[in-house]
């Protein structure tokens, strides 16, 4: 419904009223309001030819959350509602129009990188940041990684392990399993 702005003409509301009620701009106005929603990814490495490509970015920790609500960078509203218990990997292609593409973008945050020498030095690590119940990452390079914590940085300096805080985009398959990383 349309209304009247003080100082403003009811043949000025009525041209105002057929500008909104033209069904493109119903359109345009609902697919602004009403999220999309996604259910599951649609993959990686997907071509997305001439299509405009939007990204949604998400901490480390949203990509195994089954509802999520969120804007993309470009202002659209996403709604993650997925009945499986996966997670979302880095370059995931979420949504696919003719027009528009949706990928996925995990945000680097800050970490905690350890480089231990030895397989006795990544079990002891392991087992330290273990205690706390903070996930573990390991890299491609050998490097163990955790989401930056002020308490368990110092606990790892005042033992000698020589952390550094750098940033980082912390991946799933990079996440240490209890019973393995296997898919």
């Amino acid at each position: 419904m349309v209304r009247l702005v003080d100082g403003q003409s009811s043949r000025e509301e009525s041209q105002l009223r057929d500008r909104l009620d033209h069904p493109l701009n119903l359109f345009l106005l609902t697919m602004m309001h009403q999220p999309i929603e996604i259910s599951a990814a649609l993959g990686r490495g997907l071509e997305v030819g001439q299509r405009s490509v939007d990204v949604l970015e998400v901490e480390w920790h949203e990509t195994a959350k089954s509802r999520l609500r969120r804007k993309t960078v470009g202002g659209q509203q996403v709604l993650i509602n997925r009945a499986d218990r996966g997670t979302f990997q880095d370059g995931d292609v979420l949504y696919l129009s003719e027009e528009m593409a949706i990928l996925l973008r995990i945000k680097p945050c800050d970490c905690i990188v350890l480089r231990p020498n030895s397989l006795q030095e990544v079990g002891t690590l392991c087992f330290e940041i273990g205690n706390k119940h903070v996930p573990i990452f390991m890299t491609d390079e050998q490097e163990v990684c955790v989401a930056y914590d002020g308490y368990l940085y110092q606990m790892l300096q005042s033992g000698n392990f020589f952390p550094t805080i750098e940033e980082r985009v912390l991946y799933p398959y990079q996440m240490v399993k209890a019973y393995g990383n296997i898919a």
